[in-house]
């Protein structure tokens, strides 16, 4: 849970170890974008060490792809963004300096339509677009040097762990500048407000996605009293913000907007999960189902829900009529794929997900789903190669890498195993064992003295990233 998190390597005991470079007139020349792309990967690793890897294949996949349709209507000028979705059902999102955005499960329980989530990512986008971290740090050049190593732990602090433990550190860090320090950060939230609605409107997305989020916010937080959404901790959301939003808003013309149907597919899923038990779950969604049995989207819901509960062959019955009517929707193969290898019908299973990956073509869900499946039939070797291809499309996705090694272990490739497990906790900042594993991997090589450099070069690799990483 994001706060929860204290990062390692940014914790307010080692403020002073904290090295910036030299400060100049600029904010890049405070915070450079090489600092915040290695403030990023830091940051990435120490969630990574600390959070649950996501399972969810279907709602990582969705959000990196939302993400990425947005993308190109902002103005970020990171080549690669990183996406963490946080199972947590509370309504939060953040943006990281180096490109990390991270949104938690508990948005989908809230917004209602894809361009009310659309807006959230907007928003964060422009965080990092217009380098709010390290416009931040330049604004506080006159604190000198250990206040300002104060601050930078801070917003790293603020940007994952909550307003709370941020402000709290920037108030021992900065003592009297707090103040004006807060008073930048909302100049920071409207400018992301204006820059993410004109994303929204660029990318042909309804700007009134953002003013009906916002009400949702207020809404929730007149509802819950003291217990405001954890997003408004870090963004302040006074009355003058939503009524800019809306004005904007009102400026374009009125039309109506597409919707993409597998957004209420996602929200269906994360609701189902949201429920106390799976049992409350079958009821609640069976209840929906008989009032709307012609909706997908209750039959979906429902047929999860099924799932959840070990009903199989009734919410295979819902898989298949769904299917058939939408026989390329990936939400409905990836249902129909689960639900026979959870029926004891991994044959079946194999051969439908091959037969969806067509060559030359790169699937997240399908080819993880199809590791599993090929691993639940003791196929440990074609479990290794699938996830060893897909680990080449994916290299800094520590799941990838956990499965396979452990596809490398089942299937008896010792030094293969190693290499995987260096690799995993490479990303995930165990260095040390990351180390290690590349050290046994060098025992299994015996003479080969080309291989072993190899190998040593390696060892170099993570040592120099673990400094790097310990002098930030």
């Amino acid at each position: 849970m994001i706060s929860n998190l204290t990062l390692a390597n940014f914790s307010f005991a080692q403020t002073s170890q904290i090295q910036l470079p030299s400060l100049g007139e600029t904010s890049s020349s405070v915070i450079s974008l090489d600092l915040e792309l290695q403030i990023g990967e830091a940051w990435l690793r120490s969630f990574y060490r600390q959070t649950p890897l996501n399972r969810d294949y279907l709602l990582q996949d969705y959000i990196e792809k939302l993400v990425q349709q947005l993308k190109p209507y902002s103005q970020i000028n990171y080549s690669d963004l990183r996406i963490v979705v946080v199972d947590n059902p509370t309504m939060n999102a953040f943006a990281v300096p180096g490109g990390v955005m991270g949104i938690h499960s508990g948005l989908l329980l809230h917004a209602g339509t894809e361009d009310e989530l659309a807006s959230v990512i907007a928003h964060e986008m422009a965080h990092l677009s217009q380098r709010h971290f390290a416009r931040s740090v330049a604004a506080q050049q006159a604190m000198g040097m250990a206040s300002m190593a104060g601050l930078l732990a801070a917003v790293v602090l603020a940007a994952t762990a909550g307003g709370d433990a941020g402000l709290a550190m920037m108030s021992v860090a900065q003592g009297a500048a707090m103040e004006s320090q807060l008073r930048y950060s909302r100049q920071n939230e409207t400018e992301a407000d204006r820059i993410g609605q004109s994303t929204l409107v660029i990318a042909g997305r309804d700007p009134k996605g953002a003013v009906r989020m916002f009400e949702k916010m207020l809404a929730a937080t007149r509802y819950a009293g003291d217990l405001a959404p954890e997003y408004l901790l870090t963004h302040p959301l006074p009355q003058s913000r939503v009524i800019d939003t809306e004005t904007r808003a009102n400026q374009y013309a009125s039309r109506i907007y597409s919707e993409n149907p597998n957004y209420q597919l996602m929200a269906a899923r994360v609701k189902v999960a949201d429920n106390e038990t799976p049992e409350i779950a079958l009821r609640n969604f069976g209840n929906a189902y008989k009032l709307t049995p012609n909706s997908n989207l209750a039959k979906y819901g429902y047929a999860l829900a099924l799932k959840d509960t070990r009903h199989y062959s009734e919410a295979m019955e819902f898989a298949t009529e769904l299917l058939e009517g939408n026989q390329t929707n990936l939400v409905f193969q990836s249902l129909y794929a689960e639900l026979l290898l959870l029926s004891d019908q991994a044959d079946l299973a194999l051969k439908y997900l091959l037969s969806l990956l067509t060559p030359g073509t790169q699937n997240h869900v399908i080819t993880m789903q199809l590791a599993d499946t090929y691993k639940a039939q003791n196929l440990f070797e074609q479990t290794a190669d699938i996830l060893q291809a897909h680990s080449q499309e994916r290299p800094k996705d520590p799941m990838v890498w956990y499965e396979l090694a452990e596809a490398y272990g089942l299937s008896g490739n010792i030094y293969e195993l190693h290499l995987a497990r260096s690799k995993y906790f490479e990303l995930v900042g165990s260095f040390q064992q990351a180390i290690e594993h590349v050290r046994l991997a060098k025992r299994q090589l015996g003479d080969n003295e080309i291989e072993q450099a190899v190998l040593d070069q390696r060892i170099r690799q993570i040592a120099q990233t673990q400094s790097r990483e310990m002098d930030l």
